[in-house]
């Protein structure tokens, strides 16, 4: 009897959270949310689920870093979206005030406030940059933010067609005879004389090895699946690699052809450096990822 009663207790505590909770709880990296129906006032507090986010369509109320996003992301942001300061250290009075019912971010920069979010809406925090795995857990993390703005279906529909790009993408290297070309990736902070090489642990160079390419790159990873040198290491990386195709992503103040110091070496080298368009972004969704390829695509053109 008493069995019986507890399970009975135990199918209307079940009911109440279905009730409660329709869509299902979504599970997170710091826990899990349950919002009763799709929010319509979502805060992002990082450039990934706000790329994500435009991408399907939603219009977040607020978001981080919004002066630099047009500078990376090629998506125009919604005219009225508040700028919330930080993507490190976020304004959270002014979000409070905002009263959001979602609130999504990155654990690498939010994490620590996680606690203080989640009393403010209901939050949703995930690692985008794993030490492996980096494509599928941007596929997945994709996924995970259309379900909890209601977009799962429109979700799945540009995670088909970004497979089909990708598909179609390396059918035209092997059509230029170009399938398994070697290639570095590196992005330039040439003010901080620091330069990023991608190592075979990132998504940017998934994406690219996906579509056919092959990153030659050994050296160790550090952060985020990045090795990092200084400009004698890149004049050396270059130096030492003239068959391989160099893409070097570099905002204009960091471009390294422009410091004295490294540029006139550079240009002795026999190296194919192509350039990638300023605005490429390594570490975004489908459409980051989309535009990452097609900036390739464009600068091996000429290649022969």
């Amino acid at each position: 009897m008493q069995k019986s009663l507890w399970l009975v207790g135990w199918v209307a505590a079940l009911a109440l959270a279905q009730a409660a909770c329709p869509g299902g709880r979504v599970a997170h990296d710091l826990g899990e949310v349950c919002l009763p129906a799709p929010p319509k006032r979502v805060v992002t507090l990082d450039w990934r689920p706000l790329e994500d986010l435009l991408l399907l369509g939603v219009r977040p109320v607020a978001g981080a870093d919004l002066e630099d996003f047009p500078r990376w992301v090629r998506l125009s942001l919604p005219r009225g979206s508040k700028n919330l300061g930080s993507r490190t250290a976020p304004n959270l009075e002014l979000l409070a005030a905002l009263k959001p019912d979602l609130i999504l971010g990155y654990t690498g920069f939010q994490g620590r406030l996680y606690p203080e979010l989640s009393r403010i809406a209901p939050t949703a925090l995930y690692d985008y940059l794993p030490p492996e795995g980096q494509l599928a857990a941007m596929e997945r993390h994709f996924l995970l933010h259309a379900r909890l703005v209601g977009k799962e279906e429109e979700g799945k529909k540009v995670l088909e067609d970004l497979k089909r790009f990708l598909a179609q993408s390396g059918q035209s290297l092997r059509d230029k005879g170009l399938a398994e070309k070697p290639f570095l990736l590196v992005q330039a902070w040439a003010r901080e004389k620091v330069y990023n090489v991608f190592t075979r642990a990132t998504l940017a160079s998934e994406l690219l090895e996906r579509i056919g390419l092959r990153n030659t790159w050994k050296g160790r990873a550090e952060a985020y699946g990045l090795s990092r040198v200084g400009p004698e290491g890149l004049v050396r990386l270059v130096r030492e690699n003239p068959e391989v195709l160099v893409f070097l992503i570099a905002q204009p103040e960091n471009n390294p052809f422009k410091d004295p110091a490294v540029g006139p070496l550079l240009r002795l080298t026999r190296a194919q450096i192509l350039p990638l368009a300023p605005t490429t972004w390594t570490y975004g969704g489908p459409h980051s990822a989309r535009v990452l390829v097609e900036e390739v695509l464009r600068a091996i053109g000429g290649v022969k």
